[in-house]
């Protein structure tokens, strides 16, 4: 694939500049100079995460972060116009880019394209100056504009996608709860979905709005995988308090339950079959009392982590 100059004005054309890297089987196929910018900082989080493994999966040398604010012209020039001494081709991602005044002019010293010795990404702001889009066109560079779907039906087809690499089926009315309780913003979309899939990981099954509106509130996937690390390492009160304050901020018990009875089936796969069963009846006996009977959630929950922590190797 030969570098060429691409816009991306929307959420399309943005995925599609973004897989002529990400499908890249050589270095040759990867621009020597992109440039990531764009109002969504979830999409340009994810552009320079794809970009950099993409260049890990041609095994010929691991790509470096530099930041931009901590360089002059002369330095700059030092990383586009030498080959690594260290690697046999190189891939350098200049963070906060646009924040640097003189990046044009810096950009404008280049002579050619074909000058550009190693592969330049450069991360900038949410829109290029008309000095430095004039001179990534002349360079033939390639612009990935992270801008989020437009309308719920292109929201719709993004978080589809999330939830088939999540391994999930759901039905029209979940996945309208899901973007009714998310809004039209894409980190929390998929955020939201990691979260359901933990709880509901190695259930095939569809899952309806019923099954997962008790996920939809503030629990976090860094929280559930602090909770499982707390249970792994047997400390209970700490496990305990933090399933308090989860209620305390209005998470759902019966979601809560359902990702112990996540970590209750881990708990059978790393081989602890009777106590993983255990655990596994616990979560199905609280799941019971707390469609069914008007115990404290707190208690409820009190009693399933004191099994599982039984349970834990």
């Amino acid at each position: 694939m030969a570098t060429k100059y691409m816009t991306s004005p929307n959420y399309q054309s943005f995925i599609a500049a973004l897989k002529l890297v990400v499908q890249a089987k050589n270095s040759t196929e990867i621009p020597r100079l992109i440039v990531v910018t764009g109002g969504s900082d979830f999409l340009h989080l994810k552009a320079c995460q794809a970009i950099k493994s993409a260049w890990q999966k041609l095994d010929i040398g691991d790509p470096q972060s530099i930041e931009t604010a901590e360089l002059d012209q002369a330095k700059f020039q030092s990383f586009w116009s030498q080959v690594s001494l260290f690697e046999p081709e190189a891939l350098y991602l200049f963070r906060r880019a646009g924040s640097v005044r003189s990046l044009g002019s810096w950009l404008a010293a280049i002579p050619t394209p074909e000058a550009i010795k190693s592969h330049i990404v450069l991360e900038c702001a949410d829109k290029l100056t008309a000095d430095v889009q004039k001179q990534v066109s002349r360079l033939q560079g390639v612009v990935m504009s992270a801008i989020e779907p437009v309308g719920v039906a292109e929201f719709t087809k993004v978080a589809e996608t999330f939830l088939r690499r999540a391994g999930l089926e759901i039905d029209d009315d979940a996945l309208r709860l899901i973007l009714g309780a998310m809004g039209m913003d894409l980190g929390k979309i998929k955020n939201a979905i990691a979260t359901i899939s933990l709880q509901f990981a190695g259930q095939k099954r569809c899952l309806n709005s019923a099954d997962i509106a008790g996920s939809l509130g503030s629990l976090r996937e860094d929280d559930v995988f602090e909770l499982f690390s707390l249970l792994r390492n047997r400390r209970l009160a700490s496990a305990h308090l933090m399933t308090e304050n989860f209620i305390n901020r209005g998470e759902s018990a019966i979601a809560i339950t359902g990702i112990l009875s996540r970590f209750a089936r881990e708990q059978v796969e790393r081989g602890s079959m009777p106590r993983g069963i255990g655990s596994i009846m616990a979560c199905a006996e609280a799941d019971r009392r707390l469609k069914s009977s008007r115990m404290d959630d707190t208690l409820v929950l009190s009693n399933v982590i004191d099994t599982i922590s039984d349970g834990t190797n």
